[in-house]
């Protein structure tokens, strides 16, 4: 693969794939010479977290009784 090929499909990638709103994807010239596509564990840019996306996951949002102090801190409390 060129490393023009591999930018475009890295571009199709961020732009189509269903994970492109947790993972990203860069060109890597392998040690053969040829271009690599790396696939990476960080948004790509210019997507939008998904937070609430149907009226229904607001609500789940919105409902949730507890103090925000309470939802924020993990399962070990603040560390205290």
């Amino acid at each position: 693969m060129t490393e023009e090929e591999a930018r475009e499909k890295c571009s199709a990638l961020a732009a189509n794939d269903p994970e492109r709103f947790t993972h990203s994807w860069v060109p890597r010239e392998g040690e053969d010479g040829d271009w690599l596509i790396v696939k990476l564990a960080v948004p790509s840019p210019g997507t939008e977290t998904r937070i609430a996306t149907t009226e229904e996951d607001e609500v789940a949002i919105k409902s949730d009784p507890r103090q925000p102090i309470v939802k924020n801190t993990g399962p070990g409390g603040l560390g205290m």
